[in-house]
């Protein structure tokens, strides 16, 4: 029998607009972050895979992938540009 998986919770990459830095945080509500080196206000950018409701903690599920729209080789979710072939993929709207 296997073990129950505990629930993770959702990683958040953040981004400060004027430099760029990035953190990777759980996000809480009514909460602001700041950055400690600039003091700029950091906005959640997106969710960093593996999502908190995934079944695995794997970051290359096949949940987590799709297909390349030229070479057909399976690439990340989170992949702008495949790197077999340099093709710019399509957004993904939150799909």
């Amino acid at each position: 029998m296997f073990p129950a998986v505990e629930a993770r919770p959702q990683l958040f990459r953040l981004r400060a607009p004027a430099s760029g830095r990035e953190a990777l945080v759980e996000l809480e509500p009514d909460v602001v972050y700041v950055d400690r080196e600039s003091s700029e206000e950091m906005a959640p950018v997106t969710m960093v895979l593996p999502l908190a409701e995934a079944d695995s903690a794997l970051l290359r599920t096949p949940e987590n992938l799709r297909a390349c729209r030229r070479c057909d080789q399976l690439i990340g979710l989170d992949v702008s540009d495949c790197p077999y072939c340099g093709l710019r993929q399509e957004a993904l709207n939150g799909e």
